[in-house]
């Protein structure tokens, strides 16, 4: 795989998260080792642990290894290492293993599934992931990974690999949700976005700095104007 594409995937994915790194950023750091100006180590790191962590997927990928729940650990263990936590500790042992033997099988009737069954496993793979919540944080951005991984095996674009317009357009989406479900949690818009609270929280956090968006009322009973 080019790095172009990597450096993509890299960026998309921790924007979901709420990430400011933009690719031209990203480039520079996981290059060149040159940090940018007014980001923190943090976000930085993060940015650094994903890219490393795919580096290894890649190579999982192209030795056409077995997926184990050891192997989704490690894999974690590296993308998610900044975090601070311990990634062999995951919230559902049972969940961590149907994922490996949904990827299984469809790593062994990948002839049968062709390219479209292997995709919808990879979307599977990756939404099961997201919404199981294994690991403290960072499951959105392990979801895609491992979707990804499972397209790297057989050759397919990944998803996630086209250059992203940027954060504007999430926030837009949201302003667009808020004034019509002014009501609408910060749980909802992430399911409706397919990003993580997180993420949501610092696009509010931003569209109310720009004075985009007004809290009326208590964070629980309140609701949201558009400006």
């Amino acid at each position: 795989m080019d790095k172009q594409t990597l450096y993509i995937l890299v960026t998309n994915s921790t924007i979901l998260e709420g990430s400011t790194l933009n690719l031209a950023q990203n480039i520079r750091l996981l290059e060149d080792g040159v940090s940018s100006e007014g980001k923190t180590i943090f976000e930085q790191l993060k940015n650094i642990d994903l890219f490393k962590a795919y580096q290894m997927a890649i190579k999982d990928a192209e030795g056409h290894q077995v997926w184990s729940g050891y192997r989704l650990k490690s894999l974690a263990a590296r993308a998610l290492k900044c975090r601070g936590f311990d990634c062999n500790k995951v919230s559902d042992e049972a969940t961590l293993q149907a994922i490996c033997h949904e990827a299984n099988e469809a790593r062994m009737h990948a002839r049968t599934l062709g390219e479209e069954g292997l995709r919808k496993a990879a979307v599977s793979i990756r939404d099961k992931v997201a919404k199981a919540g294994l690991w403290q944080e960072g499951n959105v951005i392990m979801g895609r990974l491992l979707g990804n991984m499972l397209e790297f095996e057989f050759g397919l674009e990944p998803s996630g690999s086209r250059p992203s317009r940027g954060t504007s357009d999430n926030a837009a989406r949201i302003l667009d949700i808020l004034a019509k479900h002014p009501r609408c949690t910060t749980a909802e818009l992430a399911g409706i976005l397919h990003i993580s609270d997180k993420g949501v929280e610092k696009h509010l956090a931003n569209l109310k700095k720009a004075g985009r968006l007004l809290r009326v009322g208590p964070d629980k009973g309140g609701y949201w104007e558009v400006k």
